[in-house]
């Protein structure tokens, strides 16, 4: 007996000792062979795949126009997202439903969903997959009466596409903000109407809160605005609007007052970085998710394609940063504007299906494309013709794209972002312009 329970212990113990065993080997594996402390969570968030399950867990049946709607089979993939669709489960939202203003392609999908009492529920559930169309005509809601998100939108469309041909095409670097007198042209100045400008950018990220239909939840398989992303959108829109605003200020006082220009851009990123910390932990609803790691992708879009996708995206928003923090060009902090609040258009161009999941990802690469173009550009000009600069005087932009990466692999490797950025915040005050050709605007 003592033999047998001896051996049937060892039993349980050699059996433990195995699932042990494969359970390590299970994280191990899906580590990809990286270090298992606490850090794994922020150096893989680039192997993270966004949920592409549009079903709910929940049964949602609504009642709309005297007809029976049944959605649980795309209630996650409602562009107002399914919380509000569970708000009327089981309720007739006849009302609800024509308030929105939904388009004729929503009032033909009623008919997909339509229950048909003949059928059992999982018949007709594989019935009906709905297809929503590409093309929406209507892009004017009735949450903007005054038209003033609209408004502002076309002049930034107008204003973005001015200025960067003049930094892209023109001899003109600082693309019509202006630059300091000098002996060959005393009249020049920083101009008040650029100034003027910038308003339209910081009122269009702010009327976006007009919109109350804005779900909390991320909508599954397609990049569209959630409230999460709004706040963030809406922080770093002002931050670089208002870096813009301190850099032509120095410019405007013929830099006499430089070092408090520098002071206050970093205050302004510093409290960004802070901003959004508390709206993502007011506003996220899955702690899994990260606003650019778990991006919807196209249906067939590689992994290493969305590696590569997630990676350019990150790393832009660590240059963007450090371009907020130099103080230099004030047409800096406004190029990296145009991803900023031009992902929020394009994820609008997307609810309304006007384009698709793949065209919005082409699109914000362009986006983030061009602003590194204008970098090259002033190098370059710097370099061979336009200033007539020694190698070392411009090394701001380049030290720029160093430190980019720089910050983005000490994120990666699970550093805390104020660990890395309060040093650099630091040293940028300390250390001064010494390295940062700033006169020449």
């Amino acid at each position: 007996c003592q033999k047998s329970f001896s051996s049937h212990s060892s039993s349980l113990s050699l059996s433990k000792a195995s699932t042990d065993f494969i359970m390590q080997l299970t994280v191990f594996t899906k580590t990809s062979t990286k270090s298992t402390d606490a850090k794994v969570l922020l150096q893989d968030r680039f192997y993270r795949q966004d949920d592409k399950c549009i079903s709910g867990e929940k049964e949602c049946i609504l009642i709309i126009e005297r007809m029976q709607i049944d959605v649980t089979s795309w209630s996650r993939a409602h562009p107002g997202g399914e919380s509000i669709l569970q708000k009327f489960h089981g309720k007739d939202a006849t009302k609800a439903f024509k308030a929105v203003g939904h388009s004729d392609a929503a009032h033909a999908m009623l008919r997909k969903f339509k229950v048909d009492n003949s059928l059992g529920r999982e018949e007709q559930q594989n019935q009906c997959t709905p297809t929503i169309s590409r093309w929406i005509q209507k892009l004017f809601t009735k949450e903007d009466p005054t038209g003033i998100h609209k408004l502002m939108g076309i002049f930034c469309l107008c204003h973005f596409a001015y200025r960067f041909y003049l930094m892209l095409f023109s001899d003109d670097l600082a693309a019509g903000f202006g630059s300091l007198p000098d002996q060959n042209n005393p009249t020049a100045g920083a101009s008040i109407l650029s100034l003027y400008c910038l308003i339209p950018h910081a009122v269009l990220s702010i009327s976006s809160l007009l919109f109350h239909t804005v779900p909390k939840e991320r909508v599954a398989g397609k990049p569209m605005i959630w409230q999460e992303f709004r706040a963030h959108n809406i922080i770093f829109g002002l931050r670089s609007v208002l870096c813009s605003v301190v850099s032509w200020v120095s410019i405007y006082c013929h830099h006499r007052w430089r070092t408090l220009s520098v002071c206050l851009s970093c205050l302004i990123v510093l409290g960004s970085c802070r901003a959004s910390d508390i709206a993502t932990s007011r506003l996220r609803h899955d702690p899994v998710e990260s606003t650019t790691a778990t991006m919807p992708y196209w249906e067939g879009c590689s992994f290493q394609t969305q590696y590569w996708f997630k990676q350019t995206y990150a790393l832009a928003q660590f240059g963007a940063t450090i371009t907020c923090l130099l103080v230099s060009n004030p047409a800096w902090p406004l190029a990296v504007l145009l991803p900023i609040q031009g992902a929020s258009l394009l994820m609008t161009l997307v609810r309304k299906g006007l384009i698709s999941t793949q065209t919005y990802h082409v699109l914000y690469s362009l986006s983030l494309l061009s602003v590194f173009f204008i970098g090259v550009r002033y190098v370059f000009c710097c370099w061979l013709y336009r200033y007539n600069l020694r190698t070392w005087e411009s090394v701001d932009l380049i030290g720029l794209f160093l430190l980019a990466l720089i910050t983005f692999q000490m994120r990666r490797s699970g550093f805390d972002k104020y660990v890395i950025w309060l040093p650099i915040v630091v040293c940028r005050i300390a250390v001064g312009d010494k390295y940062i050709h700033w006169k020449i605007w």
